[in-house]
């Protein structure tokens, strides 16, 4: 919601431009309203540019740069109408205000250069390709409105005059064109900031274009079309500075199909300029650049267009499959189930691994690597978290008054580790359950255990100051050491089910490296997959811990977990 303060002010500026452009079109010659209310009006949009890059942080240096950028545009434009009050019939050309306008678009540019920086490493390459289609397509396009009246010049300008006039709307194309493709890469929400910055390049590039087609025939006057139109682009850039920064950010999600569209949009126009040529002196210039986008819109236009397609399918999938598992969760059709933990020494089980599992009320049962990772990726992974985690930690309680005091192991997304809060609702979790922070063990994958994240240590610590268990799950298929988890509060290790499954051919040395550097470093080690006699003979063998499998159980629910605890098992 935009504050009611700049509400106020929006709503004045538009009443004092609206007044203006109707003074204009009744034909009022009086200088207060021709100069003076045109230049305040300048100096009006760019101080609250300033106001702007002073009041907030966030962004400043881009916004910092606009201003500038615009505070030297709105010193030409006094320059200029400061040198018609007081007699100049015709500025010369160029002149010292050409210095102050052409001296704003470095900084315009580099303010532009600073709001896409946050963007730039995450879009696809094929978008810097789009936004050249789309400014040579712009640029054409000026190029074609302007270059026929500046060659043929019945205004007598010198070839430095001509090149300076044509330099104005050539760099406006280039900066509407990348207004064009920051709110396609932005989306809908986050791109409306792009959105007024382009509508104000689109003002620059009506403007501009008016004034030189004004200089080159001959007909300039201090008062004139464009002259209705050059308050927009400060206008649009104040609108800009302060529109409100959307809380959530956009993702990029589709980013790629509206910059196609929009290549597609420009070369759609270089076509018709093309067609154009058929009947109208399009200048050789103008050909030159509808060619060269057309050429970058057509090439891969087709690959990259089914691509963006199917990436927006996918996301969109995804967040189908989010909102699924949500509503699973409300209707009970997820459940959590458990593998048994045990012993490779005597037998005895020590704990149980809770495993999610979703079955649908049709009966179909859907894999976790199905859904999980879709959920792991939104915000639902926290509600999801809670949930299993009060569920396994209630069936624990419950196998504890049944005599059978054994733990609870329960995975975490690397997400989980981000969150601040975490220990305080394990803690929560296990008070409710009137369980010891001894009897959980939470399991980390390898990535997110070694990934350099201050509060990723930060809530490891806080769960292990708990004295809850932390446990690297699935170790072997990441990309760290032992020594690198011996950095963090780490106590178990679990070695992944495919070193496990393959220990009697090829992998054995790598199960008993991993043991023994595990041990070294004082680390409790379990073996996954565990499916056969001979398997748990090697891991014997080698003096691993614990071991979980097929060979012992399948993963129960709880109910049943608790019967089978009632037989022993034998190793």
């Amino acid at each position: 919601m935009v504050p009611q303060r700049q509400l106020t002010v929006a709503t004045v500026a538009a009443f004092v431009l609206a007044t203006y452009w109707v003074a204009l079109a009744v034909g009022v010659d009086d200088p207060l309203v021709t100069h003076g209310v045109y230049l305040a009006l300048h100096v009006l949009f760019v101080a609250l540019v300033i106001a702007r890059a002073v009041r907030r942080a966030e962004a400043r240096p881009a916004w910092a740069a606009l201003a500038v950028g615009l505070s030297s545009w709105t010193l030409g434009s006094i320059w200029q109408v400061v040198g018609d009050l007081m007699g100049a019939t015709e500025p010369p050309f160029p002149s010292v205000a050409d210095l102050f306008w052409l001296g704003a678009y470095p900084f315009v540019f580099a303010s532009v250069t600073l709001l896409a920086r946050p963007w730039l490493k995450r879009v696809p390459k094929a978008v810097a390709l789009e936004a050249l289609a789309v400014g040579f397509g712009t640029t054409a396009v000026v190029a074609a409105a302007t270059v026929p009246w500046v060659v043929d010049n019945a205004a007598g300008l010198s070839l430095v005059a001509r090149a300076i006039n044509l330099v104005y709307p050539l760099a406006d194309s280039a900066l509407l064109a990348i207004g064009v493709i920051g709110a396609a890469v932005a989306g809908w929400r986050a791109g409306r900031t792009w959105a007024l910055l382009s509508a104000g390049a689109l003002a620059l590039v009506v403007g501009d274009t008016l004034w030189v087609l004004e200089a080159a025939a001959g007909t300039w006057a201090p008062v004139m079309s464009s002259n209705a139109v050059f308050p927009l682009w400060p206008a649009f850039a104040a609108a800009a500075a302060w529109y409100p920064t959307p809380v959530a950010r956009t993702a990029h999600f589709g980013s790629g199909v509206r910059t196609r569209a929009a290549a597609l949009v420009s070369g759609v126009l270089s076509i018709g300029l093309l067609a154009a040529n058929a009947w109208l002196a399009v200048p050789d210039v103008a050909i030159v650049l509808a060619a060269l986008s057309l050429l970058l819109t057509m090439q891969g236009s087709g690959r990259t267009l089914a691509d963006s397609l199917r990436a927006a399918r996918e996301a969109a999938r995804e967040r189908e499959m989010v909102e699924d598992v949500r509503d699973a969760m409300d209707n009970g059709e997820l459940d959590v189930y458990f593998q048994p933990l045990v012993r490779v020494g005597d037998g005895e089980v020590v704990g149980a691994e809770a495993l999610l599992r979703w079955r649908r009320a049709d009966g179909v049962f859907v894999p976790p690597d199905v859904f999980l990772p879709a959920v792991e990726r939104s915000e639902l992974m926290r509600p999801l978290t809670d949930w299993v985690l009060d569920r396994a930690l209630a069936a624990a309680a419950g196998w504890h008054r049944s005599g059978h005091r054994i733990g609870v192991s329960v995975n975490l997304a690397t997400g989980n580790l981000s969150e601040p809060d975490l220990p305080g609702r394990v803690l929560t979790a296990l008070r409710r359950n009137e369980l010891g922070a001894g009897t959980l063990t939470l399991e980390i994958t390898e990535t997110a255990a070694v990934e350099d994240n201050a509060m990723t240590g930060h809530v490891l610590r806080a769960l292990r100051d708990l004295g809850v268990e932390l446990s690297v799950d699935d170790f072997g298929t990441g990309h760290s050491s032992l020594a690198r988890l011996a950095e963090f509060p780490i106590s178990e290790l679990k070695v992944d089910r495919s070193f496990v499954a393959d220990m009697h051919t090829s992998e054995r040395p790598i199960v008993a490296t991993s043991i023994q550097l595990a041990q070294t470093l004082g680390l409790r080690v379990v073996a996954e997959g565990v499916e056969d006699q001979r398997t748990l003979d090697a891991l014997v063998a080698l003096g691993c811990d614990l071991a979980q499998g097929y060979y012992f159980s399948r993963p129960l629910p709880a109910v049943e977990l608790a019967g089978w605890l009632n037989h022993p098992v034998s190793v």
